[in-house]
């Protein structure tokens, strides 16, 4: 009910509904209440005109005044069930939109007012055509590579270079007579009798990327019965380039081994056995075919042996090029297939013969290229991937000079993922590949080579032409992407290599962009960085900056700093503890150096403990030196916050210093907040038990969502910096600022102001309504020794602020 009254508060102030109505969502309808019940409409946005069918003329009108009867109707029996229910309603149904059905959802929300009546209901209706479309072709991909293992006629094995079995299909139980879960237990070596010596060869020559043909090898069944196979195995490639596993296809010969010996015994069981053998059998005397069975007649199109008596093998099969026993049969009516042709020589009634086995590959060829697709291309976009850039790379080195690799990623895309769901991250990852696509070419070749990331390799004549294709890229994947509804200002880095005649490898070119991209990630966001070679001392820099890092806090490196927050409203003065590293050789070491450093180690849990100890024990001697009611922030970072031990910890070391938890401020960012959302209110709400506040850290440069400010026990957000630095050019970023402290205070959340450096500044947050404010303007961070006097002038001079 109070979240209902909050949005009856919405619908009365005009310009915040305006605001809300026209930028936050697709299609928002506010209708009146009126008695029978009746629906009038009294605002729509808009895109309701579009997707409603509505006119200017309708705003005014009750439902039954705009629709037919059968539509009216439907439509009122949705606003009265909530109506009359008091709750939320969704629903979906089609809209003709142009002549073209969509599919839209709709959520319809009665507001109320203090005594309980309901004078508006808001409805927010949503086109879902493409996300529906969207996540019935993810289903049918899934289902047509499951297809693919399950329906094969041929047992397919998967394996390490061990020769460890790792997967099967139901074709391999008919086969062996072993369940899966029993076959996936063993090795290969378990079914082959005798000497493992050929195995061992075989996997030393798949590990180097060679793929086996035609392989015939006896099987022991788990009756103990020995069954013959025909192998094909097929290096599968990891995103390194390494072979990883194999993938082989056992097609049953058994039948055919056992007519081969049988033939030895008995001439007519031999013809016999060959007339209903379902490969095509040939036998060639003196280059005339002399016999074919029926399998044989039907492949060449013959209703009878009269019509290819005599005639010469050539004439329906011709040798393909460096591919043994592989040839292309044509018969009599033209049509052409690959076949498999095994030839043996035998004594036929005296004569020197030979027998053939021939062997449609039609079946076999078409798996073997969707087996090949997959270890060369990505599925999902269809761009080649790591393995077949590397090649593609080795070739290109070989015929052209010039050549430059980009790789690029995209900024915060595992937090995309997370907030709106792997499927959402794949549709994202699809719509950056389209774009993509806009500038290949025969000098530009693509691939995706990790989860976020992609390569883009072009051969070029003028460095103007790399100029020119990456203001491209810029221009084309900057752009904001639409996703499940939701619009994503997505961001790219982009890591350049030149090929020099110095050093052409594949390894240097891939390291060298790879190291570029690092760069930029590390050294801010939407940026393109050129790989110097004093790239290099950077990342040597890294690894010293990695080593030393463990034995920092032993050798108490680190120090705090504090910047004070003033309250512009109140006058009160608190403080942030913001963490400093000296390193004996290096001098003062940059939070934004050596925090993510940290995360990426696993160190940030010991140094945000140590933080937390250190901020108490200065805050007891600060609240002894006078400053009793002085109180503190601190920053967690996500691995803190998710410890399951934080509560025990945070109280331990509290309880241990003597200092109130209501003096403390707990701030963390957005993005912490969105990981696991109900694990974070549960610890929010233990930590809130404590008494100690939550503050929501850069506001506004993650995924922001108003709704999460009225979900989470939060007490105050901390609008980022850039909208502050910005405001006076950015007349939306001005908005966005004011919008923030309307409904943040709407919600009796405080807002402090980050980076504050100017007196406009000041001035511009004071006539907004702002609580706390933080930043040069008031003070730089100091150490502690000199914190007492930087806070006593501040608290002399509040009457300035207030």
């Amino acid at each position: 009910m109070t979240r209902n009254r909050f949005l009856y508060d919405i619908v009365v102030d005009e310009q915040l509904l305006f605001t809300i109505m026209n930028e936050l969502f697709d299609v928002v309808f506010l209708m009146k209440v009126e008695s029978g019940p009746r629906f009038r409409y009294v605002r729509v946005s808009s895109h309701a005109l579009y997707l409603a069918n509505l006119t200017e003329e309708d705003i005014g009108k009750c439902i039954e005044d705009v629709y037919p009867k059968e539509i009216a109707a439907y439509l009122n029996k949705q606003y009265r069930k909530a109506f009359e229910t008091r709750k939320i309603v969704t629903y979906r149904d089609q809209v003709n939109v142009k002549g073209e059905l969509r599919i839209a959802e709709s959520m319809i929300v009665p507001t109320f007012k203090e005594d309980g009546t309901i004078p508006y209901m808001i409805c927010f209706t949503r086109d879902i055509t493409e996300q529906i479309a969207r996540e019935k072709q993810l289903e049918e991909i899934h289902q047509l590579f499951h297809s693919f293992l399950e329906q094969s006629h041929d047992a397919i094995v998967m394996f390490d270079l061990a020769g460890r079995v790792l997967r099967v299909n139901r074709e391999v139980e008919r086969l062996l007579g072993w369940s899966e879960k029993e076959v996936v237990t063993k090795k290969i070596a378990d079914f082959l009798p005798g000497d493992h010596a050929a195995l061992q060869q075989s996997l030393q020559k798949l590990g180097r990327g060679q793929s086996l043909t035609s392989v015939h090898l006896s099987l022991i069944r788990k009756d103990g019965k020995k069954v013959y196979v025909s192998a094909n195995v097929t290096p599968i490639f990891g995103k390194d380039g390494t072979v990883v596993a194999g993938l082989s296809m056992l097609r049953d010969i058994t039948d055919f081994v056992q007519v081969q010996e049988q033939l030895q015994q008995s001439e007519e069981l031999y013809r016999k056995v060959i007339e209903f053998l379902p490969d095509p059998i040939i036998i060639q005397v003196d280059g005339a075919i002399h016999y074919m069975n029926p399998a044989g007649l039907e492949m060449v199109k013959a209703e009878q042996m009269d019509f290819v008596k005599g005639k010469r093998l050539s004439d329906f099969l011709e040798k393909r090029e460096q591919q043994e026993n592989e040839w292309i049969l044509t018969s009599l009516c033209g049509e052409q297939k690959e076949v498999d042709v095994k030839e043996t020589p035998i004594d036929y009634y005296g004569q020197s013969a030979q027998f053939l086995i021939i062997r449609d590959l039609s079946e076999q060829k078409s798996k073997e290229k969707k087996i090949e697709f997959m270890a060369q291309y990505d599925p999902l976009t269809v761009l080649p991937n790591r393995n077949y850039l590397r090649e593609k790379l080795n070739e290109l080195l070989f015929r052209h000079t010039n050549i430059a690799v980009l790789l690029i990623d995209i900024n915060r895309f595992q937090f995309i993922n997370d907030f709106l769901g792997h499927a959402n991250g794949d549709e994202l990852l699809k719509e950056l590949a389209r774009r993509l696509k806009q500038i290949q070419s025969e000098q530009v070749f693509l691939a995706r080579i990790g989860d976020d990331e992609f390569a883009v390799v072009c051969t070029y004549q003028k460095q103007e032409e790399v100029n020119w294709l990456l203001k491209k890229l810029d221009r084309l994947l900057n752009e904001p992407y639409y996703i499940a509804g939701e619009k994503l200002n997505v961001t790219v880095n982009i890591g350049v290599s030149y090929a020099h005649d110095a050093d052409r490898s594949v390894e240097t070119l891939l390291n060298n962009a790879g190291k570029a991209v690092y760069y930029a990630k590390t050294n801010g966001v939407h940026r393109v960085v050129q790989y110097q070679s004093k790239l290099h001392d950077i990342f040597v820099k890294r690894i010293r900056l990695e080593n030393d890092l463990q034995t920092a806090l032993e050798n108490n490196e680190f120090s705090l700093y504090y910047q004070p927050k003033v309250n512009v409203q109140t006058g009160a003065v608190s403080v942030e503890a913001l963490i400093r590293w000296k390193h004996p050789q290096l001098g003062m070491v940059s939070p934004a150096e050596f925090i993510p450093i940290a995360e990426e180690t696993n160190m940030i849990e010991k140094i945000g403990k140590w933080v937390l100890q250190q901020s108490c024990d200065d805050l007891k001697s600060l609240h002894k030196s006078g400053f009793s009611a002085l109180k503190m922030a601190v920053n967690l970072s996500a691995r803190q916050f998710i410890d399951r031990s934080l509560k025990a910890t945070v109280s331990d070391i509290l309880t241990s210093a003597g200092v109130p938890p209501s003096a403390f401020v707990f701030e963390i960012t957005e993005t912490t907040i969105m990981k696991e959302p109900n694990e974070v209110i549960r610890i929010l709400q233990a930590l809130k038990e404590q008494g100690i506040m939550i503050a929501i850290d850069d506001f506004g440069v993650s995924y922001s969502s108003l709704n999460y400010l009225n979900r989470f026990p939060i007490d105050a957000v901390k609008i980022d910096r850039s909208f502050i630095r910005d405001f006076h050019e950015n007349r939306k970023g001005a908005e966005i600022v004011e919008a923030i402290i309307s409904l943040a205070h709407r919600l009796n959340l405080s807002v402090t102001a980050e980076g504050v450096e100017t007196e406009e500044q000041v001035r511009f947050l004071l006539e907004k309504g702002c609580d706390e404010m933080q930043g040069y303007y008031f003070s730089r961070p100091v150490p502690l020794e000199q914190l007492p006097s930087v806070l006593m002038k501040l608290q002399s001079s509040v009457k300035k602020w207030k």
